[in-house]
């Protein structure tokens, strides 16, 4: 019933057209292909969100002002809805005088709700002098910074890290939600044809009369009203058949605007929680207190001991991770017991920093092929890939081919959200390699993820003179061992496998590259196969969530890591909620997802019951949903066979066991129901949320809960996290998380889980990498410099407020140079409005200390707007530092033992650096 080509009787017409589609997907298709032609069109479907609604009739309102010639088209939701031709518009200039609070007062009572960050539409935010609205119309949210009552700045700014990205002059902004005054369709039609010529066509009138008999089923106080509107319709329209046609919609590459994601952590600590200082142990984060014009972080130890830190010791503090089943317990501060238990740990953690800077020195005897510079069809065949690279995986794809140019041997992990791109960086990677005339191994966990590699890598070579061959035990005997022999004889550039190709029986020519898709799949036997395979040959390993160990290795530096944060364009987050284990919930849930036309997955993880899970489901659904299942444990023919079924749309629900976690990509499946969490990992969870929402159109992922059934210790903490993690990138965090639940120890082993224990994983890591780092004697401790300014210089609480002020003080903490600092300030000014002279201060002082650490100066102390300054005696460079002093006439004293005097402290600390104090230093 789908079609990729516009009906060219719409274009061709001279009236005005309504088009009411059977299909929501022809009309995506046609709006699609008709905006590329500039064609004055809407889309009245898709409408699932009220947002959606809002969208749409502020555009048809405001294209019913004019009598320019429209298409308009509509799907069954757009017929069910009430429309309004009451646009009510502010419009925005700048310059223009326009009081706040007016402006506020309007929006609240058009129902816009105040947020601290604004994150969806309809919602507004106030900060010092900006405010942020999030429109019904527009596709992004917009900053207006004011100036007194005067309008200073516009600008559109991202959700995903809250930053402008565009200036503009005037904003036409949508406010009236309509409440009062709406009409049905056909009084909209008499509407639209006052002032136009209009012709109505109706496309598979059979077909929309049954989805209105579904209808009238699901709205059954709606009947009159739908039968009585479908007969209007019918009257007016002129019947039209559909057909079918082929092939896809060109690819365009595109830039996007939302490459970032936001700053979010899950170590992000938060008042009430457990953290961990590196001096004085387990205590009680209870927030940011405000002491003498500075800033400090409370934290509770035993007894209703208080420890004020100051903000710049935040890098000394980590969120307590560890999984042990008990309540950590909190230390003494005026004992040595954290202090004597950490001298001994350290003994152990030494000696295990010892094994792993042997398992690196070995790995480094290992000299690998050293692969030649890209040559000029590598930058023309990456010219032709279709879209634009996000930055993470621009970064990774250097990653790998700096590894592969290199004389060691690659062992690399490329972790990214599925779908982020991690198969165009193994993609290039192979390419690289075949381009020297190596051979290139890809080894899959089932067959149809390896099938589907191989799908990609033929279109993305089908301009090459490269040979691809893809073997599993689905290839007869005979095809396999005509395979084998081309792959032995050198006539084949790269094969991809299922475990088939472990067997024993495959040999190379001239192996340059072993690239391992979601590694944690394999099983010990396979890993062993691998690891003999190896030898001197380039790995690399692509994963959505890594495995605990694989984790560990990376952030301990025995494999080397590149993760893929950024999402790609257009990608719309998943939404993830919990739902009660009822016929009801359940069947509305999946009725939802049909009703757009698209399909749904059911995870249901018992391959024994799950025909009967299969009957549960057909009873609560309308016969014509079609319901199928498949399992591990059907032949591997029998599943390919259901899944295309499924992908051609023939299968509405997949039941299915977790065999579905990896390769399947159906853009149409955008709702995935899984019961049983409290049986998964994580990482589990995660990659199954990862079948839907690949396109444009919004995901759902709904946890299936028994509200009657008390989940266990680790299945709560797993709930929580799945509330907590961020909507993009969280596969990573999810995965350190999940190690966190499981536990760590088991895989350092029993001497290192004391230490875990103790330490928690956050600062056991560094600790650890420290030890490292002594080992191999390029340890370098970091240079302390104490700087006391006068100035209060903290962040206001009415300035920013919440998690988000510790967010940017752990941010501003981190910095280490001085664009950086610079860039977060403008960050900050743009979010957040003109900077007090508190947060200015602050951006002062720490501006001062990293000149001081980057000069070797152990200590600024400002009295009495004087600067005393003492220097590392190692470091300074006395005859500089006289001449600098004699130049510029600054007052010093031989007699206080080092210490210098002096007024302007910035701009000496410029002159010593060899600078001057430029505009626009913070």
């Amino acid at each position: 019933m789908f079609r990729k080509d516009i009906p060219q009787f719409l274009i061709d017409k001279k009236n005005s057209v309504i088009y009411i589609g059977s299909s929501n997907k022809n009309i995506d298709i046609y709006y699609e292909n008709m905006k590329e032609q500039d064609i004055n069109v809407i889309e009245l479907s898709n409408i699932q969100e009220e947002d959606d609604y809002y969208r749409v009739n502020y555009q048809l309102s405001e294209e019913l002002k004019t009598n320019k010639k429209l298409i308009i088209l509509i799907s069954l939701e757009g017929l069910l809805a009430k429309y309004s031709l009451n646009s009510d518009v502010i419009k925005l200039n700048l310059g223009q005088g326009v009081k706040r609070k007016d402006l506020i007062e309007i929006l609240e009572k058009n129902d816009y709700k105040k947020n601290y960050l604004v994150e969806k539409r309809m919602e507004f935010s106030v900060r010092g002098d900006i405010l942020d609205i999030y429109p019904l119309n527009g596709e992004n949210p917009v900053r207006i910074e004011y100036f007194g009552d005067e309008i200073d700045r516009i600008t559109y700014f991202s959700v995903f890290d809250q930053k402008s990205f565009e200036k503009i002059e005037s904003l036409n902004m949508y406010i009236n939600k309509n409440k009062f005054y709406r009409i049905d369709f056909f009084q909209l039609l008499e509407k639209i044809k006052d002032n136009r010529n209009c012709d109505v066509y109706l496309e598979n009138s059979e077909i929309v009369r049954y989805k209105l008999e579904e209808a009238i089923v699901r709205e059954r106080d709606k009947e009159d009203e739908i039968r009585e509107l479908y007969e209007k319709i019918e009257s007016l329209s002129k019947k039209m058949e559909v057909l079918k046609s082929e092939g896809d919609t060109e690819r365009v590459k595109t830039l996007s605007k939302k490459d970032g994601i936001k700053y979010e952590n899950i170590s992000q600590i938060r008042e009430g929680d457990y953290i961990i200082h590196e001096n004085y142990g387990v205590g009680i984060y209870l927030g940011i207190q405000e002491i003498d014009g500075k800033d400090y972080l409370t934290i509770k130890y035993a007894d209703e001991d208080r420890l004020f830190v100051p903000i710049e010791g935040l890098n000394k503090i980590e969120r307590f991770l560890v999984s042990s089943g008990k309540t950590p317990e909190l230390y003494n501060l005026g004992r040595r017991g954290f202090k004597r238990r950490r001298e001994k740990l350290e003994e152990d953690m030494l000696k295990f920093a010892k094994e792993i800077v042997e398992i690196q020195a070995r790995r480094a005897l290992h000299i690998g092929y050293k692969f030649s510079p890209d040559t000029v069809w590598q930058e023309e065949f990456e010219e032709k890939f279709p879209y634009i690279e996000t930055r993470d995986q621009k970064n990774a794809i250097k990653d790998v081919k700096r590894d592969m140019e290199s004389s060691k041997v690659m062992d690399r992990i490329v972790c990214g959200d599925v779908g982020y791109g991690k198969t165009e960086v193994a993609i290039r990677a192979a390419f690289k390699c075949v381009m020297d005339g190596k051979q290139v191994l890809i080894v899959a966990p089932t067959t149809v993820l390896a099938q589907q590699h191989y799908e990609r890598f033929i279109e993305r070579y089908k301009d090459y003179p490269i040979t691809l061959e893809l073997l599993s035990r689905l290839s007869g005997d005979k095809e396999q061992k005509e395979i084998v022999k081309k792959v032995e004889n050198g006539s084949v550039d790269i094969v991809i496998g299922t475990h088939r190709v472990l067997s024993g029986d495959l040999k190379f020519k001239n192996l340059g590259l072993i690239i391992v898709d979601e590694e944690q799949k394999f099983g010990v036997k396979d890993k062993e196969k691998l690891k003999k395979m190896k030898n001197n040959v380039d790995m690399l390993t692509l994963t959505a969530t890594p495995i605990p160990r694989t984790l560990n290795y990376a952030l301990l530096g025995i494999r080397d890591i590149s993760v893929i944060e950024t999402a790609p364009e257009g990608r719309v987050p998943v939404e993830t909620l919990f739902l009660n284990d009822n016929k009801k919930d359940i069947r509305e849930a999946i009725m939802k997802e049909i009703a757009r036309e698209g399909q749904v997955f059911y995870i249901f993880n018992r391959v024994k019951r799950i025909e009967d899970k299969l009957n549960d489901l057909k009873k609560i659904l309308p016969k014509f949903v079609i319901v199928d299942y498949i399992h591990g444990k059907m032949s591997p023919k029998n599943i390919r066979e259901k899944l295309k079924l499924f992908q051609d749309g023939d299968i509405d629900i997949l039941l299915s066991t977790t065999i579905i976690e990896n390769g399947i990509d159906i853009e149409n499946a955008n709702t995935i129901l899984i019961e049983g969490i409290d049986k998964l990992g994580l990482s589990q969870i995660y990659q199954l949320r990862g079948r839907v929402g690949r396109g444009k159109r919004k995901g759902y992922c709904y946890l299936i809960v028994d509200k009657d059934k008390r989940l266990g210790k680790k299945a709560s903490e797993r709930k929580e996290t799945l509330k907590d993690i961020g909507e993009f990138g969280g596969g990573f965090k999810l995965s350190l998380e999940d190690m966190r639940i499981r536990g760590a120890g088991e895989i350092l082993g029993d001497k290192q889980h004391g230490a875990l224990e103790t330490f928690g994983y956050n600062l056991y890591t560094k600790l650890l990498q420290e030890e490292v780092a002594k080992v191999k004697g390029n340890y370098v401790e970091d240079f302390e410099t104490k700087v006391v300014l006068t100035e209060d210089s903290y962040i206001p609480k009415d300035y920013i407020e919440g998690d988000e002020r510790l967010i940017i003080y752990r941010r501003l903490v981190d910095t280490r140079n001085l664009d950086d600092l610079n860039e977060i300030g403008n960050e900050i000014k743009d979010r957040f409005g003109e900077l007090p002279k508190e947060v200015l201060s602050l951006l002062r002082y720490l501006e001062v200390k990293i000149l001081a650490k980057e000069l070797k100066i152990k200590e600024i102390v400002e009295k009495n707007n004087e600067y005393f300054l003492k220097f590392d005696n190692e470091n300074v460079n006395f005859e500089k530092l006289m001449s600098l002093i004699e130049e510029k006439k600054a007052r010093y004293s031989p007699k206080e033992d080092g210490l210098y005097y002096f007024e302007d402290i910035l701009k000496f600390l410029y002159w010593y650096k060899g600078e001057e104090v430029l505009d626009g230093k913070i």
